[in-house]
């Protein structure tokens, strides 16, 4: 799989939900030009180092490490990953680490690339309900593996109940923060046509007020990569039941 840039998020290594095969998967197939790693890659509130992380876990790093010789690699630290934060404005090996990106497609448009935890005020503001909100979803997650255990037993498809539940807080959440707004707003401050986000786990490829707001999604439910082709265009790709990567705009 060929493109021009690949935008990963919320890879969440170090959690026993991350979705690490079907990544490793995906990264030993694509190619592209420019790779983005918007945040939240490495789950620090979950390891306080890269090498407490297991054998699988590792071998991600090890195959973007390797992308980093092959392509160009910016990783923008989210608030799981703050503890990069030290190393903004350098480098890790062939790695750039930037706060923030502006990324120019290849039809002329300019785009801000940013984890967007920095315009979450639930993050910033209320710890208390964010770790509430982690706990509650990390619980959702082992209540939605024992129901998709039994789920296909049945002759039913798996459901993302914990996917669901995480959907519908951030959306209250980013309402109660004003983050689209907040967002949007500085896109248009800074004349840009667009921004490329994470953190809110949803993928999605939309227009808001004239800007297109495009959200990686994450690796941990929707297993989501946002791509740019050759002539400019941007396509969600989300996994699907054969575990194949699939175009999925909405």
């Amino acid at each position: 799989m060929k493109y021009r840039s690949v935008f990963l998020s919320d890879l969440h290594l170090g959690t026993r939900w991350s979705r690490v095969e079907p990544l490793q998967t995906f990264l030993g197939r694509v190619q592209c030009d420019f790779l983005y790693l918007v945040g939240d890659v490495i789950d620090g509130w979950k390891v306080s180092r890269p090498s407490q992380l297991s054998a699988s876990h590792m071998d991600v790093l090890r195959r973007l490490w390797t992308l980093a010789g092959e392509t160009k690699v910016t990783f923008l630290p989210g608030n799981h990953d703050a503890f990069m934060d030290r190393f903004l404005g350098g480098s890790l090996g062939k790695i750039l680490l930037r706060d923030r990106a502006l990324h120019r497609t290849a039809d002329g448009r300019r785009f801000l690339v940013s984890h967007g935890d920095e315009f979450d005020l639930v993050v910033h503001r209320s710890g208390a309900l964010n770790a509430l909100a982690e706990r509650s979803y990390d619980m959702a997650l082992w209540v939605n593996a024992g129901i998709n255990a039994l789920l296909p037993l049945a002759g039913l498809r798996k459901r993302s109940l914990a996917g669901y539940l995480k959907k519908k807080f951030k959306a209250i959440a980013g309402a109660f923060s004003g983050f689209e707004g907040r967002i949007i707003g500085e896109v248009k401050k800074s004349g840009l046509d667009g921004v490329i986000c994470g953190h809110l786990h949803n993928p999605v490829i939309r227009d808001i007020r004239d800007v297109l707001f495009c959200n990686c999604g994450d690796w941990v439910e929707n297993c989501s990569a946002l791509v740019e082709h050759f002539d400019g265009r941007l396509e969600m790709l989300r996994l699907n039941d054969a575990g194949d990567m699939v175009t999925r705009n909405s």
